[in-house]
């Protein structure tokens, strides 16, 4: 009834109020969405596409407040490629990809083969000659330019520069044109400075363009390199510890590529580093892995297995994607390499699939195998689309992140302001209709007021399940982590891994028996931390702490010690060295001669000597360098200045020892007639090999094969010692090995080798009777390459042992380098002849 009456009361002349505003609401609704719909389809589809973006773009609510990215910094030079490999003056008959190319005539050909099928790449230069020959060219070249570059660094400076509000962390090699080029807010680490930039020659080419018989399908690049430290050990461990120090909300780890052309013993060194520090990463903080080009399979395979289902986050390009399923046996892989083009959207989201599903995380948490996997994000870009795949529900900006990123791979690719919108420079090139899966029959159709396709959801990815913990397989730490890891997390309250204290004591007791006796001691109370000898000094301030480094023999020269002799506490020192050597340290040091001082027996006191007495002096011109002092390193025979500086060795003591040690190594040096040589390696290089063939070189004629690392100086340079027959194999096979021989150095026997065997009971017989103290600052040793231990004990035995024990300087300068605040700094002072110290460290 009700009904049957309300209806027609409606349309009453009495409601006519109602009638007008109805009226008045629709006929504005209609016009300005015919209006918008006039509007909309008078833009050109460049300007739609742009309008789309902007709506779809939208910033997260909550932002990133802190990022850490590592490790690939470096400065692009980017140049016209068909010009400049013209300008070399090589022939290339046929294309053909060198995986790492040695000369300019294998630049020719892998440039060929990429450039005929209008594919990017990147390829490693191992011979640094001939890259210097391309650097060049290339900077001879019109229209040349330098940008930033290397993943890391570019990722920075794109954050710092769109998202003000984020502290953003860089590290990695940064030298002054890359310190110049990058955004100013970009916190950078003083650690992994360099003098020189690290450059990439980027060979740009357009569609069309003609080199030799062969045409460019496609406009693209190929990028060459011949990085020294992108990969180093240093920057891993300075980006690994910046993440414990800095406490990021977000990590992004680049460069991982840049290993494949080290060493197969280093490359899998440095995976297990990265593998390890990845594990013990907060589980909540997202790890994005920005993937390089590959090219070598056994070190892909690693990658995928070892470093891959530990990130959150992957981005990755086609080149890469293609590789990784040719090798790991996944769909189409054929499709590698990628031929001009691109490769079809269905063949990408079946092996975006087959990634996820291979190497993501197992959302069920039930499966054995994916214990502690992370992976659950990859986002696919080449120059013709992008695409964003992932499973579970931690990701909730897909959409936006997907729009930005294809927005600014764009504008970048067409030279494009972040400011500028000029559509009509630009020209949409795409087919209407396109499939997406070919199993669901999914397509897409091109609109170009909504370019972004709605989420695609597979079946096999869309499953949405409640997180539990999975459980820890058996056996998951022993590849991941090492012994000293797992027993700090047991023994130090503010050590965490991710995972359970059970699993992590099973993996002491199967690599330590002493882990019981660690279990008992902190059971019944009486356990203490060990003791490393290290000394707290963070009551000072940074800046005042006071470094002091003391040479070793080599650097010694007639006239040291004139600068000093005035102040009367260094005229002691020389004073009582000469009453307990039975000559005249000083007139030996003033006067020489040469070849005198350079006499092992005088050498090593005098170095000695001159190094205390220019200590003495220092102190006595500031008199708050002895309360200040930290830390005291010596190079060699310089340890015994650092332990009389660290107040562990009276001088008369130190001067007394040395004086043995002088006199057994040079009876030692008279076994075989032997030096040393300083020597330069690069990841490509093969020092081990070429010191095995020296050694079996002097067996064949029946000498001394003696051949080994005696000093580790600084990243890349070695000091061998050896005999003059494996000296001389090394000099006439540097080539051959990929090394360089920079110089011999004026010593007479191969110091630190095992030829000084027989000087190492001499030297600890003679710290029998001598009266050990406790230093009073953290002095290193040469042996361990860390702090020496304050049992007095320990430190005798490191001192002798030193004697026929390679020099760990590099580990050493790595410690003290770590010795800062922000861009705080403690003093460094290298005190005694020469200057070789400060420049290894700097």
């Amino acid at each position: 009834m009700f009904s049957e009456t309300f209806v027609p009361s409606i349309f009453s002349y009495k409601h006519r109020l109602l009638h007008l505003s109805v009226l008045f609401f629709i006929v504005p609704y209609w016009y300005s969405h015919y209006n918008e719909q006039h509007r909309l389809s008078s833009y050109s589809v460049e300007t739609a596409m742009f309008l789309s973006w902007e709506r779809a773009i939208v910033k997260p609510g909550a932002m990133f407040k802190k990022a850490v990215i590592g490790f690939n910094c470096n400065v692009d030079l980017i140049v016209s490629g068909v010009r400049v490999v013209e300008a070399l003056n090589t022939t290339c008959s046929e294309g053909k990809d060198q995986e790492s190319m040695e000369s300019l005539a294998d630049l020719h050909q892998t440039f060929a083969h990429f450039f005929q099928r209008g594919a990017a790449a990147e390829r490693y230069m191992s011979s640094e000659e001939q890259f210097n020959i391309l650097v060049n060219e290339a900077e001879a070249s019109t229209r040349s330019h330098h940008h930033i570059g290397g993943n890391a660094a570019l990722m920075a400076d794109r954050i710092a520069a769109n998202f003000p509000s984020t502290e953003v962390y860089l590290v990695g090699p940064i030298g002054p044109r890359s310190q110049a080029l990058i955004h100013p807010s970009v916190k950078r680490t003083n650690s992994t400075r360099i003098l020189k930039d690290e450059l990439h020659v980027i060979l740009e080419y357009k569609q069309g363009e003609i080199l030799g018989d062969w045409v460019a399908p496609s406009s693209s690049r190929f990028i060459t390199s011949h990085d020294h430290f992108s990969g180093s050990m240093v920057v891993m461990e300075m980006f690994f510890k910046a993440i414990a120090q800095f406490r990021p909300d977000l990590v992004i780890i680049t460069g991982v590529h840049l290993l494949e052309f080290q060493s197969k013993e280093m490359r899998q060194e440095k995976m297990r580093l990265i593998k390890r520090n990845l594990l013990q990463i907060n589980p909540k903080t997202p790890i994005h892995l920005e993937l390089g080009s590959l090219a070598d399979e056994a070190f892909s395979t690693d990658v995928i297995s070892k470093i891959l289902p530990y990130v959150d986050s992957l981005g990755i390009n086609e080149q890469e994607l293609t590789f990784l399923s040719h090798i790991a046996d996944g769909p189409y892989r054929e499709e590698y390499p990628v031929q001009a083009g691109t490769v079809h959207v269905h063949k990408v989201v079946e092996m975006l699939h087959w990634l996820l599903k291979t190497y993501g995380r197992d959302p069920t948490g039930q499966n054995p195998n994916k214990v502690g996997y992370r992976l659950s994000r990859i986002h696919f870009h080449c120059l013709t689309y992008h695409i964003m795949v992932s499973s579970g529900t931690d990701w909730s900006n897909l959409a936006a992140g997907l729009a930005a990123g294809a927005r600014i791979a764009g504008r970048l690719s067409c030279n494009i302001g972040a400011n500028t919108m000029d559509s009509e420079l630009l020209e949409i090139r795409t087919a209407a209709n396109f499939v997406l899966d070919k199993k669901m029959e999914k397509h897409y159709q091109f609109e170009s007021h909504n370019e972004m396709l709605s989420p695609l959801r597979l079946s096999r990815l869309s499953i949405r399940l409640i997180r539990r913990k999975p459980p820890v397989e058996k056996g998951i730490l022993d590849e991941g982590v090492t012994f000293s890891d797992v027993h700090n997390v047991i023994l130090t309250p503010t050590t965490r891994l991710p995972y359970p204290e059970e699993e992590l004591r099973d993996h002491l007791e199967k690599t330590s028996s002493e882990i019981m006796k660690e279990r008992n001691k902190q059971r019944y109370g009486t356990r203490k931390k060990k003791d490393l000898g290290l000394i707290d000094f963070s009551h000072l301030p940074i800046e005042d702490h006071v470094v002091a480094l003391f040479p070793g023999q080599g650097a010694q020269f007639v006239g040291m010690g004139q600068k000093v002799v005035e102040v009367p506490a260094a005229k002691r020192i020389f004073d009582e060295a000469s009453e307990v050597l039975g000559y005249d340290m000083l007139k030996v040091c003033l006067e020489g001669p040469r070849q005198k001082l350079e006499q092992t027996l005088y050498c090593q006191p005098a170095v000695v000597t001159s190094s205390v007495a220019a200590f003495e002096a220092l102190k006595a011109s500031d008199p708050s360098i002895e309360e200040n002092l930290t830390d005291a390193a010596g190079f060699s025979v310089g340890e015994y200045a650092a332990l009389v500086a660290g107040k562990c060795l009276s001088f008369g003591d130190a001067i007394r020892i040395v004086k043995t040690r002088a006199d057994a190594m040079s009876e030692c040096g008279k076994l075989v007639k032997s030096g040393m040589v300083t020597v330069r390696v690069k990841a490509t290089s093969k020092l081990d090999k070429a010191m095995t063939d020296a050694r079996k070189v002097a067996i064949e004629k029946r000498e001394l094969d003696i051949c080994e690392v005696a000093n580790y100086l600084y990243c890349g340079v070695r000091v061998i010692g050896g005999s003059e027959t494996c000296l001389k194999f090394l000099e006439d096979n540097q080539d051959k090995y990929k090394i360089q021989v920079l110089k011999r150095l004026a010593v007479s026997a191969a110091f630190h080798t095992r030829q000084m065997e027989s000087a190492v009971d001499k030297v600890a017989q003679a710290f029998r009777n001598i009266e050990m103290h406790r230093p009073v600052c953290n002095v290193y040793s040469n042996y361990t390459g860390k702090v020496m231990s304050s049992k007095k004990g320990d430190v005798r035995g490191a001192v002798a042992k030193q004697v026929n024990s390679p020099v760990r300087w590099e580990q050493i300068q790595q410690f003290l380098f770590r010795k800062h605040q922000n861009e705080v700094f403690p003093r460094f002072y290298e005190v005694g002849p020469g200057r070789q110290l400060g420049a290894m460290l700097f």
